[in-house]
């Protein structure tokens, strides 16, 4: 039961990314003005930023569809991703001066790693028993 719900709220954090994705690559100016950020020049670090997100989006895929046969990247999904953007992203709002607006970023992902962490630590709890038969 929780692999499932493991592997549903990592599917609903790959279209949440995506609400980033899009705008980050096609609209970024707009994306960042939304946020109230600063629009850097060259433009091009931000799209850069948002087919970095996509491809890290596609990396979740395999440990949502079997968390048990692709244990070690759900973890890092959690750990290294989702820890490692929020950490990030408040970390730089907190004692570096960055804008507030990347505070969306690091709430988002610290939202999913948390939910996603307890799912899959459970998940692993009640993972089913491989038999070896001789």
């Amino acid at each position: 039961m929780y692999e499932k719900w493991f592997s549903r709220v990592v599917w609903l954090g790959i279209i949440v990314n995506m609400f980033f994705v899009v705008p980050l690559l096609f609209f970024p100016e707009v994306l960042l003005s939304f946020l109230q950020m600063e629009i850097p020049q060259p433009i091009i670090w931000v799209r850069g930023a948002g087919l970095l997100l996509l491809e890290i989006s596609i990396l979740y895929i395999p440990g949502a569809i079997d968390p048990f046969r692709y244990e070690a990247t759900a973890w890092m999904s959690i750990f290294v991703t989702r820890g490692g953007g929020s950490s990030f992203f408040l970390i730089a709002v907190l004692f570096f001066d960055q804008s507030l607006g990347f505070l969306t970023i690091a709430l988002v992902d610290l939202f999913f790693g948390v939910v996603e962490g307890i799912l899959l630590s459970q998940a692993m709890r009640s993972k089913p028993a491989i038999l070896m038969v001789d």
